[in-house]
């Protein structure tokens, strides 16, 4: 091979000595590069395993929940309620419009029931006059779904009692129409019951 002096260092040494010359340069970096990596990895190992158990763990306390008596016995009054609802909608969107306003108001009383966990035991309308009895977790509840039934039945005034026994919250409220809005109202001598009971 012909050099005519102008390329003045020429590289002899073989490839492999060039990357062992390499590697000692840069160990210390690449000995860091692969720490860090190794601990990333070890944290992401201990991220996913402590997720893993933690989903076991709600796992487990969702079977237990769903295997609860007292569980199963709310959900059941929960499916009860719907299925009245469903019902009273289904009637509701046929020709019969007389009952329209007696399901409205069943309609409101079982969506503040369902929202507040009121337990209805008796509910009752008849000629524009509403009578409800049902079960609270607390005094207070039983008075905040009086107060939010009356707030909603615009129209009628409504009044209720709350009774304690043995730590159980019982209630009874009547509400009817107001004088002013009876002619406003179609009178109807239609009569509306549901009943739950533990």
């Amino acid at each position: 091979m012909a050099w005519d002096g102008r390329n003045r260092y020429i590289n002899l040494m073989p490839r492999s000595l060039r990357w062992h010359s390499l590697w000692h340069t840069y160990r210390y970096y690449l000995y860091g590069m692969s720490i860090v990596y190794g601990i990333v990895g070890l944290i992401a190992i201990g991220y996913c395993l402590s997720n893993y158990e933690q989903y076991k763990t709600e796992k487990a306390e969702l079977l237990t929940l769903l295997e609860n008596p007292q569980y199963q016995s709310i959900e059941k009054q929960y499916e009860d309620i719907a299925s009245v609802k469903n019902k009273i909608l289904k009637n509701s969107s046929g020709k019969n419009k007389k009952p329209i306003f007696q399901n409205t108001i069943v309609l409101y009383v079982l969506d503040i029931a369902m929202e507040q966990g009121i337990s209805l035991q008796h509910l009752n309308i008849k000629d524009e006059h509403i009578s409800v009895d049902g079960i609270g977790h607390s005094d207070e509840a039983c008075r905040k779904f009086i107060a939010s039934l009356q707030q909603r039945l615009i129209g009628m005034d409504c009044h209720g009692t709350v009774k304690a026994d043995q730590g159980i919250y019982t209630f009874h409220m009547e509400g009817s129409k107001g004088e002013h809005n009876t002619s406003s109202r179609e009178d109807s001598n239609d009569h509306t019951s549901v009943g739950h009971h533990h």
